[in-house]
């Protein structure tokens, strides 16, 4: 996906495109409309495409991999309450929706409610009219014995939310999500590959993580005069030297140590 500069030079260019055909006569205009409008959604759909896995595919390669649940790996609900600013908000929304994967992967009817309600509360509290609609509570109660179906439901709920959130210009707040989410999907991984007598599949899972990093902090640099953006890409700069050494699938006990140690500072500093 380009940057949101390169976006925006798309845009200029269009737009100085229509005004200088505008002056060719009604057929020209009409196809100069016809050319600005199909280049505006070309545009649109780069910035909006979810740039890095979503926490659900992660999630996903956890469960296939066999690991069991671990109860109060996530972030307990009642700290909904005490995250007053927007970034605080944002971040903990991705957060929070990487353990509405983690619970509904593994079919965990309660936990999966509680975090649906969290969510809903921070997307409200951030004015996103998209993703977790009140209508979502009763499709999910439907489908609540369905984990495919929650999934897909889910998938495309954070989708609308990070779409509604760079639609309405909200650009910093969306890579707060996708941040958030990375995190703890990191977090998971990392804390059931530390206590999985056989870990080989969560190192690879963690491994493979060295590209979504690269490509979220590639998306964050345009924003990093942004002082909440800033602020994360300090935090994340750690991990990100140590993924740089990682070749493959493949990290070393100390990269693995390291990589831990890092994404639950990091995390444990957000919740």
């Amino acid at each position: 996906m380009k940057n949101y500069t390169t976006t925006l030079q798309a845009f200029s260019i269009v737009m100085l495109s229509a005004v200088l055909l505008l002056s060719c006569g009604n057929k020209q205009a009409k196809q100069a409309e016809e050319l600005q409008a199909e280049s505006k959604e070309q545009a649109f759909q780069e910035v909006t495409s979810y740039p890095i896995p979503t926490s659900f595919e992660v999630i996903q390669m956890i469960n296939k991999a066999g690991a069991s649940f671990i109860i109060g790996i996530c972030n307990p609900i009642d700290n909904v309450g005490k995250y007053m600013t927007e970034k605080t908000k944002a971040i903990n929304l991705g957060i929070y929706g990487a353990d509405l994967a983690y619970s509904t992967t593994y079919q965990m009817k309660q936990e999966t409610m509680n975090f649906l309600k969290v969510c809903r509360q921070l997307v409200e509290e951030l004015n996103i009219n998209a993703g977790f609609t009140p209508e979502l509570a009763i499709n999910v109660e439907k489908n609540i014995d369905n984990k495919d179906s929650l999934i897909n439901i889910f998938t495309n709920s954070y989708y609308e939310t990070y779409r509604a959130l760079v639609e309405n210009q909200k650009e910093s707040l969306s890579l707060l999500v996708v941040a958030g989410s990375w995190i703890e999907g990191v977090y998971i991984t990392s804390q059931i590959a530390l206590t999985s007598r056989d870990n080989s599949e969560f190192i690879k899972i963690l491994a493979n993580q060295k590209a979504p990093l690269a490509k979220l902090m590639e998306l964050m640099t345009p924003r990093s005069d942004v002082p909440e953006v800033k602020e994360l890409m300090d935090m994340l700069a750690p991990v990100e030297e140590i993924y740089k050494n990682v070749q493959g699938e493949n990290l070393t006990n100390d990269q693995f140590q390291s990589i831990m140690e890092e994404i639950t500072k990091v995390r444990n500093a957000l919740v």
